[in-house]
């Protein structure tokens, strides 16, 4: 069952919305709901869930908890709901399951319908029987249509209140615990649409799908009446084949397949412990052998991730096993309102549109805040796989609205690897360490220690520059990867055993600073320099800087007329005058030794005290 048209109203923010949502060789695209606080959000996916809720109370007793005999509405019908200065609101959906139509309504206030729009009347017909002055909700459907898609498919409304118990939390100090059942009944469907918290059903769920993968199959094997319901798409006889055991199998490594996606491990896998360990039963095995006791000990964002799409497995697989072996057959609408709530970056990014493909036939309508989620769906299944309206108009847009986001979250990413690359490296150096801007920095430096008979600190100090090599020069160097490295010391300095010295270049006008055992130093500026070179290359005498060492290139100006600019070919300079050895030409680098030797003798005064772990 999708939806396939809202039309909305003067209700809320909201004056007039009209969508009819997009499908791609029958799946359906992921709707995106955007826009600022106040916009309408959850107003438009308030309406949805209502017309799921109604529809379901036509097939179902336990959807809402009864109020005597009548079932209280999901969403309350209240004058306040209309919007600021009209006489009434007007929303109306149309879902499609095969090929049977199902209509919801809900009107507010004062609408004559013999007068209202003939056009909308065409496609809502079967609900365009509103009184003029009374409230009104209804819906038109076929109960066996209901039945059937509800019970086969999976639909959920997962609020922006959703929350899953913590493994440090003492569950008896809730006012209500959840319980899982088995036990089904004609009139009750057993899948709550309002999904707050899941966690307790699903360790139950997951348990039992450990089991259906060892489980035992005996050729002539009498099923009941609902068993052969829930196996009617499995070949039992196929299933009593040991070659064929993989199809019950396949569940497990589907909810595996969840775990490492959220988890960004490859290689983590659920542990089955012994039933004396309790909450322990089930476990997460890591890549690098680590342990999570259980799935309530994963984090707030990670909890709430497996549980949402656990349960659409789990929801989906209800009445036909065969769909939690292949994910791409579960069906269903599934609504999330603030779908990145409590998630870093990089699941919002990365995860949560990688965990959105598994399931090509659900049709999701999210509403979110994040624009690293927009960018990731597009970026996961196309610019027009995703469909994101921004209210309160629902006018279709594009994350290129969010490119600015996007470059942020490369430089986030980029940092993030950098912190990274930067702890292994030192974790790897056997003595203090240099940073330099540059590999030509690191070689002058190295280069004048040796023509100045410094073979003490060339062998006690360990310098090189910030950043690391890659296809295009190095990557995090320069004055900004020091800054970078500054950044990540401040926050760990607990992560470092090593001293480590960071020396701009001059121009950089960085103060002296220390912070634990890093120094922050800047190259002293050669005041008879009357060009003032940028860089350490300013110590050099200015006669050696030739004519060929520059290149000629051709610049175009604002204005269109182009001009010639001379590149100095820094790398060529720098092989030629550390070739050359002459210490005349190194005289500056003085100071740099000087402060080198500061650093070295602090270091060893240092050396007997007990290093950081």
């Amino acid at each position: 069952m999708y939806l396939k048209e809202l039309y909305l109203e003067n209700t809320g923010p909201i004056s007039k919305c009209h969508i009819k949502p997009e499908f791609d060789d029958g799946n359906p695209l992921p709707i995106v709901i955007v826009g600022p606080n106040g916009s309408g959000k959850s107003i438009f996916l308030s309406y949805v869930v209502d017309a799921l809720t109604e529809f379901a109370k036509k097939a179902f007793d336990d959807i809402v908890p009864k109020d005597g005999l009548s079932a209280p509405f999901f969403r309350t019908i209240q004058p306040t709901a209309i919007r600021s200065g009209q006489p009434f609101s007007l929303s109306l959906l149309r879902f499609k399951a095969n090929n049977d139509n199902l209509y919801y309504c809900e009107k507010s206030g004062e609408l004559d319908a013999s007068s209202y729009s003939s056009l909308v009347k065409s496609v809502f017909t079967p609900v365009w029987n509103w009184p003029t002055a009374e409230n009104h909700k209804n819906v038109s459907v076929n109960e066996k249509t209901v039945k059937t898609e509800m019970t086969d498919g999976a639909h959920a409304f997962f609020p922006a209140s959703r929350r899953e118990v913590p493994d440090w939390l003492n569950p008896k100090s809730l006012k209500a615990h959840p319980t899982y059942s088995s036990t089904r009944f004609d009139k009750q469907l057993d899948k709550p649409l309002w999904i707050e918290t899941c966690a307790e059903e699903n360790i139950s769920w997951v348990l039992d799908v450990f089991l259906d993968s060892l489980i035992d199959l005996l050729p002539g094997l009498q099923l009941t009446q609902e068993q052969n319901r829930i196996f009617r798409n499995i070949d039992l006889l196929e299933l009593t084949d040991l070659r064929n055991r993989h199809l019950l199998r396949q569940t497990r490594k589907n909810v595996e397949r969840i775990l490492k996606t959220i988890l960004q491990d490859q290689a983590a896998e659920l542990v089955l412990n012994f039933r004396n360990l309790g909450s322990s039963r089930i476990s997460i095995r890591m890549g690098d052998g680590r342990i999570i006791p259980t799935l309530h000990s994963l984090s707030e964002g990670q909890s709430q991730l497996f549980n949402l799409f656990a349960t659409i497995i789990r929801y989906g697989e209800r009445t036909d096993l065969k769909r939690s072996v292949d994910l791409s057959k579960i069906t269903g609408l599934v609504v999330i309102d603030e779908i990145a709530a409590h998630l870093h970056p990089t699941l919002q990014h990365d995860v949560l549109p990688e965990l959105i493909s598994l399931f090509p036939q659900v049709q999701f309508i999210v509403s979110s805040h994040s624009p690293l989620f927009l960018l990731g769906m597009e970026e996961k299944l196309g610019v027009n796989k995703v469909t994101i309206l921004e209210m309160p108009e629902a006018k279709r847009i594009s994350s290129e609205w969010y490119s600015e986001f996007g470059k942020a979250f490369g430089i986030y990413k980029t940092t993030e690897r950098f912190k990274e690359d930067i702890k292994q490296l030192i974790a790897n150096a056997t003595k203090p360490v240099v940073f330099t801007e540059g590999k030509t920095d690191a070689r002058y430096i190295q280069t004048a220690l040796e023509l100045f008979g410094e073979e003490k600190l060339l062998n006690s100090l360990d310098i090189r520059p910030v950043g690391k090599d890659g296809n295009e020069g190095t990557d995090g160097g320069g004055h900004t990867g020091l800054n970078n490295f500054l950044k990540v010391y401040a926050a760990h300095p607990s992560s470092f055993n090593h001293a480590i010295l960071l020396l701009y270049d001059w121009d950089g006008n960085k103060p002296a600073e220390q912070i634990e055992k890093l120094w922050v130093r800047s190259i002293p500026k050669n005041s008879d320099d009357a060009e003032e070179k940028k860089g350490i290359e300013n110590l050099f005498p200015s006669n050696l800087f030739k004519d060929c060492f520059y290149e000629e290139k051709p610049k175009k100006g604002i204005h269109g007329k182009s001009n010639v600019i001379h590149d100095f070919k820094k790398q060529e300079f720098c092989d030629w005058i550390c070739k050359e050895k002459n210490v005349d030409h190194f005289a500056n680098f003085d100071s740099v030794v000087q402060i080198l030797r500061e650093f070295d003798e602090a270091n060893q005064a240092t050396d007997g005290e007990p290093d950081k772990v």
